[in-house]
């Protein structure tokens, strides 16, 4: 089974081909360049680009993880829109030219209106981002064509995998998701930023359902034997904990296990930023039969300090751009 993971060089793509290489012929693709993966140069921006390779590969499926990931409104709203709609548009015209008939697509909770309730596939949508109307976007392209699909709508993917004595974690640039700058400034003992303090929540601040990546990366497994053993699949499956935690519960829990306490400000709410957002992860029990097994707050942070001695130890620097 030839499996072809598009954005292979970021954070989930570069720990989900580590994790799927031992079982499946596990092509990457991305515009950047990984010394730990083999992967092919491709812009998907480019139509006949990504349509040679194709022609050229034949893959039996495509994992779809490239895009312009980060939730930043001072992003160019273009790049959105090129990385993102415009690539994935040319990736499914060149999988339907191509005869490639089975796409994994990692959209985002984002979509979703917040919500005081866990949300499920069936709740109502509002994208308050550019990132997210981005991703319903691509979403509607993927329903839109004839090509047999799995979209993934991940909540807030975190924490760091080891395999085979290599360990990999998030490592944007800038950075602006809240538990790698919280363990990074609190070990570096640096202060940071809290974004509002006046959301409707327990303490204030905003609450997410926070996913341990390797639980992604088994849940992405899962939907590549379930696209093979049916003929005909559209589903949309959110991928997260069904935990509620705020960003202070978060904050709280690092002091706890490195016994440092934070140097930080509540600052005004960042925006695109809702009151809540979990999920419900029913449907994904009973479809993928997936369930998380390592995304405890307790074990995220953990691999999340494993992560940061790491960046630490190699001279490795976060970079923040206005955020934190």
């Amino acid at each position: 089974m030839k499996i072809l993971i598009t954005g292979v060089s970021g954070y989930i793509g570069s720990i989900l081909y580590h994790h799927l290489i031992s079982n499946y012929k596990t092509i990457g693709l991305d515009k950047k360049k990984d010394k730990y993966i083999r992967n092919i140069y491709c812009n998907l921006k480019i139509k006949n680009s990504i349509n040679i390779l194709l022609k050229k590969i034949k893959p039996d499926l495509i994992i779809h993880l490239a895009g312009q990931s980060l939730v930043d409104e001072t992003i160019n709203k273009k790049k959105y829109l090129d990385n993102n709609v415009i690539a994935t548009k040319n990736l499914i015209n060149a999988m339907t030219k191509n005869g490639i008939n089975k796409i994994i697509f990692s959209s985002t909770a984002s979509v979703y209106k917040s919500s005081n309730k866990n949300l499920t596939e069936t709740s109502e949508l509002k994208a308050e981002n550019i990132y997210a109307k981005t991703k319903l976007e691509c979403e509607k392209i993927i329903k839109n064509s004839k090509i047999n699909y799995i979209i993934l709508r991940f909540f807030n993917v975190c924490s760091s995998f080891t395999i085979k004595n290599k360990i990999f974690g998030e490592y944007h640039n800038p950075e602006t998701h809240l538990i790698p700058t919280i363990v990074y400034k609190n070990i570096l003992k640096k202060k940071f930023f809290i974004y509002g303090n006046n959301y409707k929540t327990k303490d204030g601040t905003c609450i997410r359902d926070y996913i341990h990546v390797k639980d992604v990366c088994i849940a992405i497994e899962k939907s590549i034997k379930k696209i093979f053993k049916t003929n005909k699949v559209s589903e949309i499956i959110n991928i997260g904990s069904s935990s509620s935690k705020t960003n202070l519960d978060i904050l709280k829990k690092v002091e706890k296990i490195t016994k440092i306490n934070s140097i930080y400000k509540i600052i005004n709410n960042r925006k695109g930023d809702v009151d809540k957002l979990t999920c419900s992860i029913n449907k994904a029990k009973k479809i993928l039969n997936w369930r998380p097994k390592y995304s405890s707050i307790k074990n995220i942070v953990n691999g999340e300090i494993r992560w940061v001695k790491f960046l630490i130890k190699n001279d490795k620097k976060r970079v923040f751009k206005n955020y934190f």
